[in-house]
């Protein structure tokens, strides 16, 4: 019998409405004891997050995700990013950082854009009551082009926990992870209303 949900953002968007947003459902943890597995929320932008525990001391998630930049690879420790927990709509930044894998870096060529000069243009600087120019003033005109560049693709990962602390409780419908402004969102299903109505 399978426990999990899996929802689609854009199912959720259409049939929920304003309602809150879970990208997958599962039995609360806090009424069965432990976090149905698998529940990894992957993100559009390929990172993906995995709730592994939620109990009255803590909730802990584990992470990988690539961060791509040009000219220079990004930290890629999971320690270094910016890690918050969403619990009854108010947002907790205490992350611990109980695992940090090793960062991969890896490169590609590819191409970035770059403002380069190109010629000089004549630009009007001073303008009379009829709107005639009384000063033109040569400037320097730019444009954008596309030139080669070095991209570095760094991998990461690792697992992080927050304290509970009566933050999740069991009238808790939601728990949300974000990580660099991804965001990963458990919707937590409450199973005393499914017992009584078997």
């Amino acid at each position: 019998m399978k426990y999990l949900t899996f929802l689609l953002l854009a199912a959720t968007t259409i049939l929920g409405g304003c309602g809150k947003r879970m990208d997958v459902l599962m039995r609360h943890p806090l009424q069965v004891g432990q976090v149905d597995q698998p529940n990894t929320i992957t993100a559009r932008n390929g990172w993906q997050a995995n709730m592994v525990s939620l109990d009255p001391d803590g909730v802990c998630f584990d992470v990988s995700y690539v961060l791509e930049n040009a000219h220079q690879p990004l930290d890629g420790y999971l320690q270094n990013q910016s890690m918050l927990m969403n619990a009854e709509g108010q947002w907790f930044e205490d992350a611990e950082v109980l695992e940090s894998a090793e960062p991969q870096i890896s490169s590609y060529q590819g191409t970035v854009i770059e403002q380069q000069q190109q010629g000089m243009v004549n630009e009007c600087v001073e303008r009379d009551q009829n709107n005639n120019c009384n000063r033109w003033e040569q400037r320097p005109r730019y444009v954008n082009v596309r030139v080669p560049a070095t991209f570095f693709r760094t991998e990461g990962g690792g697992r992080v926990c927050f304290p509970n602390q009566g933050r999740i409780t069991l009238a808790s419908d939601r728990v949300a992870f974000q990580i660099n402004r991804t965001n990963f969102r458990w919707g937590l299903e409450d199973q005393t209303v499914s017992t009584e109505e078997e």
